[in-house]
Protein backbone atom coordinates (compact mmCIF):
# COMPACT_ATOMS: atom_id res chain seq x y z
CA UNK A 1 0.00 0.00 0.00
CA UNK A 2 1.71 3.20 -1.31
CA UNK A 3 0.08 6.46 -0.02
CA UNK A 4 -0.92 8.40 -2.88
CA UNK A 5 -1.61 11.91 -1.66
CA UNK A 6 -2.22 13.74 1.96
CA UNK A 7 -5.03 16.27 2.46
CA UNK A 8 -4.47 18.31 5.35
CA UNK A 9 -7.47 20.73 6.99
CA UNK A 10 -7.02 23.52 9.46
CA UNK A 11 -3.59 21.45 11.18
CA UNK A 12 -1.20 23.94 12.44
CA UNK A 13 0.13 26.67 10.39
CA UNK A 14 -2.20 25.05 7.32
CA UNK A 15 -5.34 25.96 6.18
CA UNK A 16 -5.66 23.55 3.29
CA UNK A 17 -3.35 21.66 1.33
CA UNK A 18 -3.48 18.74 -1.12
CA UNK A 19 -0.06 17.15 -1.36
CA UNK A 20 0.61 13.98 -4.05
CA UNK A 21 3.85 11.83 -3.35
CA UNK A 22 5.92 9.65 -5.76
CA UNK A 23 8.33 6.58 -4.66
CA UNK A 24 10.58 9.64 -3.55
CA UNK A 25 9.16 12.81 -2.43
CA UNK A 26 11.45 15.96 -1.41
CA UNK A 27 9.72 18.66 0.17
CA UNK A 28 11.33 22.13 -0.09
CA UNK A 29 10.58 26.03 0.91
CA UNK A 30 11.07 28.27 3.47
CA UNK A 31 10.93 27.83 6.98
CA UNK A 32 7.58 27.78 8.77
CA UNK A 33 6.12 26.78 4.97
CA UNK A 34 4.37 23.59 6.67
CA UNK A 35 7.22 20.94 5.88
CA UNK A 36 7.19 19.99 9.10
CA UNK A 37 3.88 19.95 9.54
CA UNK A 38 3.46 17.41 6.59
CA UNK A 39 5.63 15.05 8.56
CA UNK A 40 4.15 15.49 11.80
CA UNK A 41 0.62 14.83 10.09
CA UNK A 42 1.25 11.33 8.87
CA UNK A 43 3.06 10.51 12.20
CA UNK A 44 0.21 11.70 14.14
CA UNK A 45 -2.05 9.24 12.00
CA UNK A 46 0.05 6.04 11.68
CA UNK A 47 2.44 5.98 14.98
CA UNK A 48 -0.01 7.03 17.72
CA UNK A 49 -1.79 4.03 17.88
CA UNK A 50 -5.05 4.51 15.51
CA UNK A 51 -8.00 4.07 17.95
CA UNK A 52 -11.61 2.71 16.75
CA UNK A 53 -13.66 5.62 16.73
CA UNK A 54 -12.55 8.00 19.00
CA UNK A 55 -9.46 8.86 20.67
CA UNK A 56 -7.68 12.25 22.45
CA UNK A 57 -4.84 12.68 19.88
CA UNK A 58 -5.21 16.71 18.63
CA UNK A 59 -4.60 19.09 21.36
CA UNK A 60 -5.29 22.80 21.43
CA UNK A 61 -1.93 23.79 19.99
CA UNK A 62 -3.16 21.27 16.89
CA UNK A 63 -5.67 23.56 15.44
CA UNK A 64 -5.19 26.27 12.89
CA UNK A 65 -6.08 29.76 13.84
CA UNK A 66 -7.06 32.13 10.96
CA UNK A 67 -6.62 35.05 12.94
CA UNK A 68 -5.79 36.86 16.14
CA UNK A 69 -9.50 36.02 17.89
CA UNK A 70 -9.47 32.65 16.68
CA UNK A 71 -8.73 30.08 19.31
CA UNK A 72 -9.00 26.32 19.72
CA UNK A 73 -12.12 26.21 21.09
CA UNK A 74 -13.55 28.13 18.24
CA UNK A 75 -11.12 26.81 15.46
CA UNK A 76 -12.23 25.48 12.81
CA UNK A 77 -12.38 20.97 12.79
CA UNK A 78 -8.59 19.30 11.74
CA UNK A 79 -8.98 16.74 8.77
CA UNK A 80 -6.22 14.95 7.74
CA UNK A 81 -6.96 12.30 5.22
CA UNK A 82 -4.01 10.01 4.03
CA UNK A 83 -5.18 8.15 0.27
CA UNK A 84 -3.62 5.11 -0.42
CA UNK A 85 -3.77 3.59 -3.91
CA UNK A 86 -2.79 1.30 -6.34
CA UNK A 87 -1.02 2.69 -10.08
CA UNK A 88 -1.31 -0.37 -11.60
CA UNK A 89 -3.36 -3.94 -11.52
CA UNK A 90 -2.68 -6.41 -8.49
CA UNK A 91 0.06 -4.02 -7.09
CA UNK A 92 -1.26 -4.86 -3.89
CA UNK A 93 -0.67 -8.22 -2.42
CA UNK A 94 -3.68 -10.97 -1.99
CA UNK A 95 -3.17 -9.90 2.05
CA UNK A 96 -3.49 -6.66 1.67
CA UNK A 97 -6.87 -6.83 -0.53
CA UNK A 98 -8.68 -9.35 1.50
CA UNK A 99 -7.36 -8.33 5.17
CA UNK A 100 -8.31 -4.46 4.13
CA UNK A 101 -11.57 -5.59 2.14
CA UNK A 102 -14.29 -3.39 3.96
CA UNK A 103 -12.25 -0.25 3.33
CA UNK A 104 -10.22 -1.10 -0.03
CA UNK A 105 -12.38 0.12 -2.85
CA UNK A 106 -12.13 -0.79 -6.26
CA UNK A 107 -12.40 1.85 -8.80
CA UNK A 108 -16.03 1.45 -10.86
CA UNK A 109 -13.61 2.42 -13.99
CA UNK A 110 -10.35 1.44 -13.62
CA UNK A 111 -10.79 -1.47 -10.79
CA UNK A 112 -7.94 -0.16 -9.02
CA UNK A 113 -8.00 -0.17 -5.27
CA UNK A 114 -8.09 2.81 -2.56
CA UNK A 115 -8.11 3.22 0.77
CA UNK A 116 -9.01 6.50 2.29
CA UNK A 117 -7.95 7.28 6.49
CA UNK A 118 -9.54 10.34 7.94
CA UNK A 119 -8.39 11.23 11.20
CA UNK A 120 -10.80 14.77 12.40
CA UNK A 121 -9.98 16.79 15.42
CA UNK A 122 -12.56 18.94 17.27
CA UNK A 123 -13.57 20.47 20.55
CA UNK A 124 -16.25 18.88 22.39
CA UNK A 125 -18.21 21.44 23.69
CA UNK A 126 -20.45 19.42 25.75
CA UNK A 127 -17.41 17.19 27.15
CA UNK A 128 -14.85 20.39 27.34
CA UNK A 129 -12.32 18.32 25.71
CA UNK A 130 -10.44 18.17 22.05
CA UNK A 131 -11.69 14.79 20.41
CA UNK A 132 -10.10 13.22 17.87
CA UNK A 133 -12.47 10.68 15.15
CA UNK A 134 -10.82 8.16 13.00
CA UNK A 135 -12.60 7.10 9.85
CA UNK A 136 -12.33 5.22 6.44
CA UNK A 137 -14.02 6.72 3.76
CA UNK A 138 -15.49 6.02 0.16
CA UNK A 139 -14.91 7.87 -2.93
CA UNK A 140 -17.09 11.09 -1.86
CA UNK A 141 -16.29 11.22 1.19
CA UNK A 142 -18.64 9.58 3.60
CA UNK A 143 -17.73 7.62 6.45
CA UNK A 144 -17.75 3.77 6.23
CA UNK A 145 -19.64 1.53 8.47
CA UNK A 146 -17.28 -0.91 10.24
CA UNK A 147 -18.46 -3.43 12.41
CA UNK A 148 -14.72 -3.53 14.40
CA UNK A 149 -11.24 -2.20 14.39
CA UNK A 150 -9.81 -4.69 12.39
CA UNK A 151 -9.04 -1.80 9.49
CA UNK A 152 -7.52 0.26 11.64
CA UNK A 153 -5.35 -1.99 13.63
CA UNK A 154 -3.84 -3.41 10.12
CA UNK A 155 -3.45 0.16 8.26
CA UNK A 156 0.49 0.41 10.57
CA UNK A 157 0.92 -3.21 10.11
CA UNK A 158 0.68 -2.72 5.54
CA UNK A 159 2.17 0.86 5.94
CA UNK A 160 4.70 1.22 9.26
CA UNK A 161 6.10 4.53 9.82
CA UNK A 162 9.68 5.70 10.50
CA UNK A 163 10.38 9.04 10.86
CA UNK A 164 13.98 10.76 11.69
CA UNK A 165 14.03 13.82 12.86
CA UNK A 166 16.27 16.93 12.57
CA UNK A 167 17.78 16.41 15.87
CA UNK A 168 19.68 13.47 15.64
CA UNK A 169 20.64 12.17 18.96
CA UNK A 170 23.53 9.22 18.47
CA UNK A 171 23.67 8.05 21.76
CA UNK A 172 19.94 7.87 21.45
CA UNK A 173 19.87 6.00 18.42
CA UNK A 174 22.75 3.67 18.68
CA UNK A 175 21.00 3.09 22.48
CA UNK A 176 19.47 -0.47 23.54
CA UNK A 177 15.81 1.23 22.92
CA UNK A 178 17.27 3.18 19.73
CA UNK A 179 13.86 2.94 17.22
CA UNK A 180 16.19 1.32 14.45
CA UNK A 181 19.19 0.42 16.74
CA UNK A 182 17.41 -2.08 18.89
CA UNK A 183 16.24 -4.79 16.29
CA UNK A 184 20.18 -5.37 15.26
CA UNK A 185 20.59 -6.16 19.16
CA UNK A 186 17.48 -8.76 19.71
CA UNK A 187 18.69 -10.45 16.68
CA UNK A 188 21.84 -11.53 18.01
CA UNK A 189 21.19 -15.19 19.53
CA UNK A 190 23.67 -17.65 20.87
CA UNK A 191 23.01 -21.48 21.76
CA UNK A 192 22.26 -22.04 25.45
CA UNK A 193 25.87 -23.79 25.35
CA UNK A 194 27.52 -21.09 23.61
CA UNK A 195 25.99 -18.51 26.27
CA UNK A 196 26.89 -19.95 29.44
CA UNK A 197 30.12 -20.76 28.05
CA UNK A 198 30.99 -16.80 27.43
CA UNK A 199 29.07 -15.82 30.18
CA UNK A 200 31.62 -18.09 32.70
CA UNK A 201 34.28 -16.22 30.73
CA UNK A 202 32.92 -13.07 31.73
CA UNK A 203 32.68 -14.00 35.80
CA UNK A 204 36.14 -14.56 35.41
CA UNK A 205 37.66 -11.65 33.76
CA UNK A 206 34.86 -9.68 36.01
CA UNK A 207 36.56 -11.26 39.25
CA UNK A 208 40.04 -10.29 37.83
CA UNK A 209 39.71 -6.29 37.54
CA UNK A 210 37.18 -6.08 40.72
CA UNK A 211 40.16 -8.39 42.56
CA UNK A 212 42.83 -6.54 41.46
CA UNK A 213 41.59 -3.36 43.80
CA UNK A 214 41.44 -4.52 47.65
CA UNK A 215 40.01 -1.28 48.26
CA UNK A 216 36.70 -2.28 46.39
CA UNK A 217 36.64 -5.49 49.23
CA UNK A 218 35.85 -2.48 51.98
CA UNK A 219 33.56 -0.69 49.49
CA UNK A 220 31.46 -4.11 49.35
CA UNK A 221 31.44 -4.94 52.40
CA UNK A 222 30.26 -1.42 53.82
CA UNK A 223 27.60 -1.68 51.38
CA UNK A 224 26.26 -5.22 52.43
CA UNK A 225 25.36 -3.59 55.69
CA UNK A 226 22.61 -2.36 54.25
CA UNK A 227 20.76 -5.43 54.58
CA UNK A 228 19.97 -4.61 58.00
CA UNK A 229 17.91 -1.90 57.21
CA UNK A 230 16.21 -3.68 53.36
CA UNK A 231 15.31 -7.31 52.46
CA UNK A 232 18.68 -8.77 50.70
CA UNK A 233 20.80 -11.87 50.19
CA UNK A 234 22.00 -12.86 53.54
CA UNK A 235 25.23 -14.31 52.21
CA UNK A 236 26.68 -11.99 49.18
CA UNK A 237 24.17 -9.66 48.54
CA UNK A 238 26.63 -7.29 46.76
CA UNK A 239 28.41 -8.28 43.36
CA UNK A 240 30.73 -5.54 41.40
CA UNK A 241 30.83 -5.90 37.79
CA UNK A 242 32.95 -3.92 35.96
CA UNK A 243 31.66 -5.45 33.22
CA UNK A 244 28.64 -7.38 31.91
CA UNK A 245 28.32 -10.80 32.93
CA UNK A 246 25.64 -11.85 31.39
CA UNK A 247 24.98 -11.81 27.55
CA UNK A 248 21.95 -10.05 27.71
CA UNK A 249 23.43 -7.60 29.45
CA UNK A 250 26.32 -7.70 27.01
CA UNK A 251 24.58 -7.04 23.81
CA UNK A 252 22.39 -4.05 25.46
CA UNK A 253 25.70 -2.26 26.29
CA UNK A 254 26.96 -2.52 22.64
CA UNK A 255 28.80 0.77 21.90
CA UNK A 256 30.05 2.30 18.15
CA UNK A 257 33.52 3.41 17.64
CA UNK A 258 35.07 4.71 15.02
CA UNK A 259 38.38 4.62 14.29
CA UNK A 260 40.38 8.04 13.03
CA UNK A 261 43.02 8.60 10.07
CA UNK A 262 45.31 7.65 12.93
CA UNK A 263 44.30 5.05 14.55
CA UNK A 264 42.90 6.36 17.35
CA UNK A 265 39.50 4.71 18.57
CA UNK A 266 36.97 6.38 20.30
CA UNK A 267 33.18 6.04 21.15
CA UNK A 268 30.72 7.33 18.18
CA UNK A 269 29.20 10.19 20.73
CA UNK A 270 32.80 11.67 20.80
CA UNK A 271 33.18 12.21 17.47
CA UNK A 272 31.88 15.62 15.56
CA UNK A 273 28.00 16.66 15.07
CA UNK A 274 28.57 15.61 11.38
CA UNK A 275 30.18 12.46 11.70
CA UNK A 276 27.05 11.29 14.62
CA UNK A 277 24.53 12.56 11.83
CA UNK A 278 25.67 10.79 8.96
CA UNK A 279 26.60 7.28 11.24
CA UNK A 280 22.77 7.30 12.33
CA UNK A 281 21.47 8.08 8.87
CA UNK A 282 23.69 4.73 7.34
CA UNK A 283 22.05 2.83 10.81
CA UNK A 284 18.40 4.02 8.90
CA UNK A 285 20.08 2.65 5.97
CA UNK A 286 21.16 -0.50 7.80
CA UNK A 287 17.95 -0.92 8.57
CA UNK A 288 16.00 -0.63 5.52
CA UNK A 289 18.06 -3.12 4.01
CA UNK A 290 18.04 -5.97 6.61
CA UNK A 291 15.74 -5.45 9.62
CA UNK A 292 13.12 -3.68 7.83
CA UNK A 293 12.37 -7.00 5.29
CA UNK A 294 12.62 -9.61 8.48
CA UNK A 295 10.73 -7.37 11.18
CA UNK A 296 7.69 -7.06 8.41
CA UNK A 297 5.53 -9.23 6.41
CA UNK A 298 6.17 -9.58 2.63
CA UNK A 299 3.10 -7.03 1.94
CA UNK A 300 3.66 -4.72 4.09
CA UNK A 301 5.17 -0.63 2.21
CA UNK A 302 7.07 0.98 4.75
CA UNK A 303 6.87 4.92 4.76
CA UNK A 304 10.38 5.97 5.60
CA UNK A 305 10.05 9.84 6.57
CA UNK A 306 13.45 11.95 7.11
CA UNK A 307 13.34 15.68 8.24
CA UNK A 308 16.29 17.55 7.27
CA UNK A 309 18.85 15.07 6.44
CA UNK A 310 21.63 17.29 5.56
CA UNK A 311 22.11 18.14 8.87
CA UNK A 312 25.77 19.38 10.56
CA UNK A 313 26.57 16.86 7.04
CA UNK A 314 29.39 18.37 4.59
CA UNK A 315 28.34 19.34 1.07
CA UNK A 316 30.08 16.25 -0.43
CA UNK A 317 28.05 14.17 2.13
CA UNK A 318 24.69 15.71 1.20
CA UNK A 319 24.89 15.30 -2.57
CA UNK A 320 26.09 11.62 -2.32
CA UNK A 321 23.12 11.10 0.37
CA UNK A 322 21.03 12.51 -1.98
CA UNK A 323 21.76 9.90 -4.69
CA UNK A 324 21.54 7.11 -2.08
CA UNK A 325 17.88 8.44 -1.20
CA UNK A 326 16.92 6.66 -4.57
CA UNK A 327 18.19 3.37 -3.09
CA UNK A 328 16.01 3.05 0.19
CA UNK A 329 13.87 0.12 0.43
CA UNK A 330 9.86 1.62 0.84
CA UNK A 331 8.16 4.86 0.08
CA UNK A 332 10.51 7.83 0.63
CA UNK A 333 9.10 11.42 1.76
CA UNK A 334 11.88 14.21 3.07
CA UNK A 335 12.65 17.64 3.90
CA UNK A 336 15.14 19.58 2.81
CA UNK A 337 16.82 23.05 2.94
CA UNK A 338 19.43 21.82 0.95
CA UNK A 339 20.59 22.58 -2.88
CA UNK A 340 23.01 20.09 -2.72
CA UNK A 341 20.44 17.05 -1.92
CA UNK A 342 18.08 18.54 -4.34
CA UNK A 343 20.60 18.56 -6.84
CA UNK A 344 21.16 14.63 -6.61
CA UNK A 345 17.12 13.44 -7.04
CA UNK A 346 14.38 14.00 -9.84
CA UNK A 347 13.11 16.98 -10.64
CA UNK A 348 10.00 15.49 -10.23
CA UNK A 349 10.39 13.94 -6.75
CA UNK A 350 10.80 17.85 -5.58
CA UNK A 351 7.61 19.57 -4.01
CA UNK A 352 8.04 23.07 -3.16
CA UNK A 353 5.81 24.02 -0.36
CA UNK A 354 5.06 28.10 -0.07
CA UNK A 355 2.79 30.58 1.03
CA UNK A 356 0.28 32.59 -0.94
CA UNK A 357 -1.92 35.62 0.43
CA UNK A 358 -1.47 33.21 3.67
CA UNK A 359 -2.57 29.63 1.68
CA UNK A 360 -0.63 26.86 1.96
CA UNK A 361 0.66 25.86 -1.88
CA UNK A 362 2.35 23.00 -3.74
CA UNK A 363 4.53 23.54 -6.49
CA UNK A 364 6.12 20.64 -8.62
CA UNK A 365 6.94 19.64 -11.77
CA UNK A 366 4.88 16.38 -13.46
CA UNK A 367 6.23 14.09 -15.76
CA UNK A 368 5.64 15.47 -19.06
CA UNK A 369 5.61 18.97 -17.97
CA UNK A 370 8.82 19.29 -20.47
CA UNK A 371 10.86 17.72 -23.23
CA UNK A 372 13.59 15.57 -22.46
CA UNK A 373 15.67 18.25 -24.21
CA UNK A 374 14.04 20.93 -22.11
CA UNK A 375 14.69 18.98 -18.96
CA UNK A 376 18.32 18.83 -19.75
CA UNK A 377 18.67 22.35 -20.08
CA UNK A 378 16.75 23.07 -16.76
CA UNK A 379 18.94 20.51 -15.09
CA UNK A 380 22.28 22.13 -16.33
CA UNK A 381 21.30 25.76 -15.37
CA UNK A 382 19.85 25.24 -12.36
CA UNK A 383 19.06 21.76 -10.49
CA UNK A 384 22.42 20.31 -11.17
CA UNK A 385 24.93 23.70 -10.50
CA UNK A 386 22.67 26.24 -8.47
CA UNK A 387 20.21 23.85 -6.42
CA UNK A 388 19.57 26.69 -3.88
CA UNK A 389 18.04 28.64 -6.25
CA UNK A 390 14.64 26.79 -6.39
CA UNK A 391 14.40 28.02 -2.69
CA UNK A 392 14.03 31.46 -3.60
CA UNK A 393 11.23 33.35 -3.73
CA UNK A 394 11.72 34.94 -7.23
CA UNK A 395 13.84 35.09 -10.37
CA UNK A 396 15.45 37.50 -12.21
CA UNK A 397 15.80 36.69 -15.85
CA UNK A 398 18.34 38.57 -17.41
CA UNK A 399 19.86 38.35 -20.86
CA UNK A 400 23.39 38.32 -20.22
CA UNK A 401 26.69 38.01 -18.00
CA UNK A 402 27.09 42.18 -17.59
CA UNK A 403 23.20 41.93 -16.01
CA UNK A 404 24.03 38.84 -14.06
CA UNK A 405 26.93 40.55 -12.37
CA UNK A 406 25.84 44.30 -11.99
CA UNK A 407 21.84 43.63 -10.63
CA UNK A 408 22.74 41.73 -7.72
CA UNK A 409 25.16 45.31 -6.54
CA UNK A 410 22.25 47.78 -7.81
CA UNK A 411 19.83 45.90 -5.46
CA UNK A 412 22.43 45.80 -2.24
CA UNK A 413 23.31 49.34 -3.32
CA UNK A 414 19.68 50.31 -3.07
CA UNK A 415 19.21 48.77 0.67
CA UNK A 416 18.33 45.51 -0.31
CA UNK A 417 19.89 42.05 0.23
CA UNK A 418 19.92 39.26 -2.00
CA UNK A 419 19.28 36.81 0.72
CA UNK A 420 16.75 38.68 2.92
CA UNK A 421 14.78 39.86 -0.49
CA UNK A 422 15.50 35.95 -1.53
CA UNK A 423 16.12 36.01 -5.29
CA UNK A 424 18.22 35.13 -7.81
CA UNK A 425 19.44 35.93 -11.41
CA UNK A 426 19.51 33.44 -14.56
CA UNK A 427 20.71 34.33 -17.54
CA UNK A 428 18.39 33.02 -19.85
CA UNK A 429 20.17 34.01 -23.69
CA UNK A 430 22.00 30.66 -23.82
CA UNK A 431 18.42 28.55 -22.66
CA UNK A 432 17.01 26.72 -25.16
CA UNK A 433 13.97 28.08 -26.67
CA UNK A 434 14.87 31.84 -25.17
CA UNK A 435 14.74 31.09 -22.39
CA UNK A 436 11.03 30.51 -21.73
CA UNK A 437 11.50 26.95 -20.13
CA UNK A 438 12.74 28.86 -17.05
CA UNK A 439 9.92 31.05 -16.78
CA UNK A 440 7.35 27.30 -17.05
CA UNK A 441 9.70 26.01 -14.58
CA UNK A 442 9.44 29.10 -12.15
CA UNK A 443 5.64 28.75 -12.32
CA UNK A 444 5.37 25.37 -12.14
CA UNK A 445 7.34 25.63 -8.27
CA UNK A 446 5.36 28.53 -7.38
CA UNK A 447 8.41 30.95 -7.90
CA UNK A 448 7.97 34.54 -8.83
CA UNK A 449 9.89 35.75 -12.01
CA UNK A 450 10.69 39.31 -13.51
CA UNK A 451 12.74 38.91 -16.82
CA UNK A 452 14.35 42.06 -17.86
CA UNK A 453 15.58 42.60 -21.66
CA UNK A 454 17.79 44.61 -23.14
CA UNK A 455 16.36 47.52 -25.88
CA UNK A 456 16.99 46.03 -28.95
CA UNK A 457 15.09 44.10 -31.40
CA UNK A 458 16.12 40.86 -29.55
CA UNK A 459 15.09 42.24 -26.64
CA UNK A 460 11.69 43.14 -27.95
CA UNK A 461 11.56 39.29 -28.96
CA UNK A 462 12.26 38.14 -25.34
CA UNK A 463 9.98 40.53 -23.84
CA UNK A 464 6.81 38.60 -26.40
CA UNK A 465 7.54 35.48 -25.47
CA UNK A 466 7.33 36.37 -21.59
CA UNK A 467 4.00 38.08 -22.28
CA UNK A 468 2.69 33.92 -23.51
CA UNK A 469 3.18 33.05 -20.17
CA UNK A 470 1.59 35.60 -18.10
CA UNK A 471 -1.58 34.45 -15.91
CA UNK A 472 -5.07 36.03 -16.01
CA UNK A 473 -5.50 39.28 -15.25
CA UNK A 474 -1.66 40.20 -15.46
CA UNK A 475 0.26 42.42 -17.53
CA UNK A 476 3.62 42.28 -19.34
CA UNK A 477 4.52 45.31 -17.28
CA UNK A 478 3.88 42.75 -14.18
CA UNK A 479 6.23 40.61 -15.38
CA UNK A 480 8.69 42.11 -18.17
CA UNK A 481 10.65 45.24 -18.36
CA UNK A 482 12.94 46.38 -21.57
CA UNK A 483 15.75 48.93 -20.90
CA UNK A 484 15.81 51.88 -22.56
CA UNK A 485 18.80 50.99 -24.62
CA UNK A 486 20.36 48.62 -26.04
CA UNK A 487 22.18 46.90 -22.68
CA UNK A 488 22.65 47.69 -19.36
CA UNK A 489 26.18 49.57 -19.50
CA UNK A 490 24.54 51.61 -22.17
CA UNK A 491 21.51 52.48 -19.54
CA UNK A 492 24.42 54.07 -17.52
CA UNK A 493 26.02 55.52 -20.58
CA UNK A 494 22.99 57.70 -20.86
CA UNK A 495 22.48 57.89 -17.73
CA UNK A 496 24.72 60.37 -16.10
CA UNK A 497 27.95 57.86 -16.33
CA UNK A 498 29.31 58.64 -19.86
CA UNK A 499 32.33 60.53 -18.59
CA UNK A 500 33.32 57.64 -15.65
CA UNK A 501 33.51 55.08 -18.78
CA UNK A 502 35.34 56.94 -20.91
CA UNK A 503 37.74 57.57 -18.20
CA UNK A 504 38.74 53.80 -17.70
CA UNK A 505 40.10 54.13 -21.73
CA UNK A 506 43.44 54.95 -21.64
CA UNK A 507 44.29 58.20 -24.33
CA UNK A 508 45.67 56.07 -26.78
CA UNK A 509 43.25 53.26 -27.15
CA UNK A 510 40.37 56.73 -27.60
CA UNK A 511 42.80 57.42 -30.46
CA UNK A 512 42.23 53.85 -31.47
CA UNK A 513 38.87 53.61 -31.14
CA UNK A 514 37.62 57.28 -33.05
CA UNK A 515 39.30 55.71 -36.25
CA UNK A 516 37.53 52.77 -36.42
CA UNK A 517 34.42 54.76 -35.63
CA UNK A 518 34.57 57.07 -38.28
CA UNK A 519 32.61 59.85 -36.68
CA UNK A 520 29.67 56.96 -36.10
CA UNK A 521 28.56 58.30 -32.74
CA UNK A 522 26.91 54.46 -31.61
CA UNK A 523 29.92 52.31 -32.94
CA UNK A 524 32.20 54.72 -30.84
CA UNK A 525 30.14 54.21 -28.02
CA UNK A 526 29.70 50.82 -28.49
CA UNK A 527 33.43 50.62 -29.26
CA UNK A 528 34.71 52.47 -25.99
CA UNK A 529 32.48 50.84 -23.30
CA UNK A 530 33.48 47.29 -24.74
CA UNK A 531 37.38 49.01 -24.33
CA UNK A 532 36.22 49.93 -20.54
CA UNK A 533 35.15 46.70 -19.94
CA UNK A 534 38.33 45.00 -21.61
CA UNK A 535 41.14 47.55 -19.57
CA UNK A 536 38.49 47.02 -16.04
CA UNK A 537 39.33 42.79 -16.53
CA UNK A 538 36.27 41.91 -17.59
CA UNK A 539 32.81 42.30 -16.89
CA UNK A 540 32.61 41.38 -13.17
CA UNK A 541 35.32 43.70 -12.32
CA UNK A 542 33.74 46.24 -14.42
CA UNK A 543 30.40 45.70 -12.23
CA UNK A 544 32.41 46.02 -9.01
CA UNK A 545 33.88 49.60 -10.54
CA UNK A 546 30.68 50.60 -11.77
CA UNK A 547 29.20 49.56 -8.19
CA UNK A 548 32.19 51.42 -6.65
CA UNK A 549 31.29 54.78 -8.30
CA UNK A 550 27.39 54.48 -8.04
CA UNK A 551 28.06 54.49 -4.16
CA UNK A 552 30.15 57.50 -4.08
CA UNK A 553 27.27 59.53 -5.92
CA UNK A 554 24.42 57.54 -4.62
CA UNK A 555 21.42 55.13 -5.42
CA UNK A 556 19.48 58.10 -6.78
CA UNK A 557 21.95 58.21 -10.05
CA UNK A 558 20.78 54.99 -10.81
CA UNK A 559 19.30 54.74 -14.16
CA UNK A 560 14.83 55.22 -13.56
CA UNK A 561 14.52 51.99 -15.72
CA UNK A 562 16.79 49.88 -13.22
CA UNK A 563 14.99 51.09 -10.07
CA UNK A 564 11.68 50.62 -11.79
CA UNK A 565 13.24 46.78 -12.19
CA UNK A 566 14.45 46.22 -8.64
CA UNK A 567 11.13 47.41 -7.14
CA UNK A 568 9.15 45.36 -8.93
CA UNK A 569 11.50 42.29 -8.00
CA UNK A 570 11.12 43.05 -4.00
CA UNK A 571 7.82 43.51 -4.53
CA UNK A 572 7.02 40.32 -5.96
CA UNK A 573 9.67 38.55 -3.76
CA UNK A 574 7.39 39.42 -0.94
CA UNK A 575 4.10 38.41 -1.85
Amino acid sequence: MKLQDIKIKNFRGIRSLHLTLDELTVLIGENNAGKSTVLEALRLVLTRGVGFRKDGRFTEYDFHLKDSAATPQTADPISIILHFAEKHEDEWPEPVVQQMSDVALPDVTTGLYHIWLQAQGSFQVESGVFETKWAFLNADGNELNLKNATPHNLVTRFVPLFFLSAIRNASQEFGQRGQFWSGFLKSIQLPDEQREEIEEMLQRVNASVIGANEGLTEVTNKIAEARKLVPLDSGNPVVLEAIPTRVFDMVGKIQVHLKSCCGAKLPLHRHGEGTQSLAVLMLFEAFTVANLAEAYAPESAPLLALEEPEAHLHPSAIRAFGAFLKELTGQILVTSHSGDLVSRVPVTAIRRIYKENGETKVGLVQTGDFTGRQLQALDYCIRLARGHYLFSRCWLLVEGESDYHIMPLLLEIMGHSADEVSFSILEYSQVIEKGEPLIQFAKLLGIQWFLMADGDAEGTNYINRANNHLDAGENIADRAQSLAYNDIEHEFWHNGYQAFIENMVPAHRKSSIAQRAAGDVAKETKLTIKTAIDEAGGKPAFAQKLATEIRQRGAGTIPQTLQDIIARIVQLAGD
